[in-house]
C-alpha cells in the first residue's frame, strides 16, 4: 500500500512556496513594476507584491504543522484540481478526469485565448468612429463565437479524439489494433460520434462566425448604446426567469411546497397505467424554444455587445494597459460565451446581480459590465459550490439521519466541517467508500 508520489508531495510544495516568496520579493524591488488597477485594488504594485510574499512567508511557517494535519493534498491530485479550476472558473471549462486531461483542457484554452487576442490587438491599434467597425475586430467576433461554441462542444478527455485521429490519418495503426476494435464495439460507436460532432460543428461554425461577423460589422451595437444595453438586460432577465424558474416550478408536483398539485400538467397525468406515446405538450415546446433563444441568440448578442463597447473605449483611450485589457476582456467574453452554451442555467442570476449590483449600488467601482459579469459568475459558482458542501454535511449530520452510519461517525462529521470547506473532494470519497450504495437506498425507505 506504499505510495510513492507521497513521498515527492511535501518538497514540492517546499520548493513552489519558496520560489514563489523569491519570485514576489525580486517583484516588490523592481524600481518600475508594472500596475493594473482593478476594483480599486493595484495590482502587481510593489505593496501589494511585498504583501503577498509576507502572507506566502506566514504560511511556509506554519508548514509543519499543516503537513502533520494531513491539510495538503497529494502533489498530483493538487495539480489536477489546479488545472481543473482554472479552466473552468477562467476558460469556461468543464470537469477533467485526470492530469492528462487537464493540461489539454487548460493547453486547448490559452491556445485559443492566444489567437484572439493577436486578433482583436490588431483591431483596437487606430482609433475608431462609430459609423464604422474594422473588419479585423467583427472578424474577431466572429472567431470568438464560433471557438467559444466549438470548444464547449468538446470533451475534456483528449483519449477519443487522439484515437480518432490516429485512426483516420494513420491506417496502419488501424489494421494494428483491428481484433481488439472488432472485439469492443464501443470505440467504433465512439469514434462515428466524435466524427458526426466533428462534422456538425465544422458546419455551425461557419455559420455562427459569418453571422456574428455580420452583425458587428453592421454598427448597431455602438448606434444603439445604451438603449440596446438595457433591452437585452432586460429580455436576457426574463427569458431566464421564465425558462429557469417559473416553468420547473409549475411542472413540480408541489409547487412553491404550497399548491398540492402540478399546474402545468402532462396529459397522461391522470391516467394510472400510460399505453401509448407521451404527447409533447406546449409548455415543453415554449421550454426548448425559449432556451434555444437564450443560449444560441440572447448571451451571444449580449456579449458582443459588452464586447464592442469596450474595444471601442480601449482603441479611443489609448493606455498603459492596452494588453491587459484585451486579455481579461477576451478571457471574460471566452468563459461568459462557453457557460452560455453550455450551463445557461444559472447565467439570468448572475446577469440580473451583476446589473443591479453595478449599476445601481456600487456604481463607481465597476469596471465595465463584461469584466463585472464575469467576475460575478465567479463568486456566484464557488458560493454555489459552498452551499452544496454545505448542505451535505448538514444534511448528513442531522439527528434523524444517525441510521445512515454509527453515532461516531454522526459525531466525528461535526469536526470535519472547517476541513471539508477547503478539502471537501476527499471527504465526498470518503463518505463513498464507508457508505457506498446505502447512502442511495436508505432515504428512499
Amino acid at each position: 500500500g506504499h505510495n510513492q508520489i507521497i513521498t515527492y508531495s511535501r518538497p514540492i510544495y517546499f520548493c513552489v512556496l519558496c520560489g514563489l516568496i523569491l519570485l514576489l520579493d525580486t517583484g516588490a524591488k523592481a524600481r518600475h513594476p508594472p500596475s493594473y488597477i482593478v476594483y480599486g485594488l493595484k495590482l502587481f504594485s510593489p505593496v501589494f507584491l511585498q504583501s503577498a510574499r509576507d502572507y506566502l512567508i506566514v504560511f511556509l511557517y506554519c508548514f509543519p504543522a499543516i503537513s502533520l494535519l494531513g491539510l495538503f493534498p497529494q502533489i498530483n491530485t493538487f495539480c489536477i484540481y489546479l488545472l481543473e479550476q482554472i479552466d473552468m472558473l477562467f476558460f469556461g471549462g468543464s470537469a477533467v478526469s485526470g492530469i492528462t486531461s487537464a493540461v489539454y483542457s487548460v493547453a486547448r484554452s490559452i491556445l485559443a485565448a492566444a489567437l484572439l487576442h493577436a486578433v482583436c490587438f490588431s483591431a483596437v491599434k487606430e482609433p475608431w468612429s462609430t459609423q464604422h467597425i474594422p473588419a479585423l475586430f467583427s472578424a474577431f467576433c466572429g472567431l470568438l463565437v464560433a471557438l467559444s461554441y466549438h470548444l464547449s462542444r468538446q470533451s475534456s478527455d483528449p483519449s477519443v479524439l487522439m484515437s480518432f485521429i490516429q485512426c483516420r490519418l494513420l491506417p496502419k495503426f488501424l489494421h494494428q489494433n483491428l481484433e481488439e476494435s472488432a472485439a469492443d464495439p464501443l470505440p467504433k460507436k465512439m469514434k462515428d460520434s466524435v466524427t458526426d460532432v466533428l462534422k456538425w460543428d465544422l458546419i455551425v461554425c461557419a455559420v455562427v462566425a459569418v453571422l456574428s461577423f455580420a452583425v458587428s460589422a453592421s454598427t448597431v451595437f455602438l448606434s444603439l448604446r445604451p438603449f440596446l444595453s438595457i433591452v437585452l438586460f432586460a429580455l436576457a432577465g426574463a427569458v431566464g426567469f421564465v425558462t429557469h424558474y417559473l416553468l420547473p416550478q409549475l411542472r413540480k408536483h408541489h409547487p412553491w411546497m404550497w399548491i398540492s398539485h402540478p399546474i402545468l400538467k402532462n396529459k397522461e397525468y391522470h391516467q394510472r397505467e400510460v399505453r401509448d406515446v407521451a404527447h409533447l405538450m406546449w409548455f415543453e415546446r415554449l421550454y426548448v424554444w425559449l432556451q434555444c433563444f437564450e443560449k444560441y441568440i440572447l448571451y451571444p448578442a449580449l456579449i458582443l455587445n459588452a464586447l464592442t463597447i469596450d474595444a471601442f473605449l480601449i482603441s479611443n483611450h489609448r493606455r498603459l494597459g492596452t494588453h491587459w485589457d484585451i486579455f481579461l476582456m477576451i478571457i471574460a467574453g471566452m468563459k461568459l460565451l462557453r457557460t452560455s452554451f453550455c450551463n445557461p442555467v444559472y447565467q439570468f442570476i448572475n446577469l440580473s446581480f451583476t446589473v443591479i449590483f453595478f449599476h445601481f449600488d456600487y456604481k463607481d467601482i465597476s469596471e465595465s459590465f463584461l469584466l463585472d459579469f464575469f467576475m460575478v459568475s465567479i463568486l456566484f459558482s464557488k458560493l454555489g459550490d459552498l452551499l452544496h458542501k454545505l448542505q451535505f454535511v448538514l444534511t448528513y449530520v442531522a439527528p434523524w439521519q444517525m441510521a445512515w452510519g454509527s453515532s461516531f461517525h454522526v459525531f466525528a462529521q461535526l469536526f470535519a466541517i472547517p476541513r471539508i470547506l477547503s478539502a471537501s473532494i476527499f471527504t465526498l470519497q470518503l463518505r463513498f467508500t464507508f457508505y457506498g450504495s446505502k447512502l442511495f437506498i436508505d432515504p428512499w425507505q
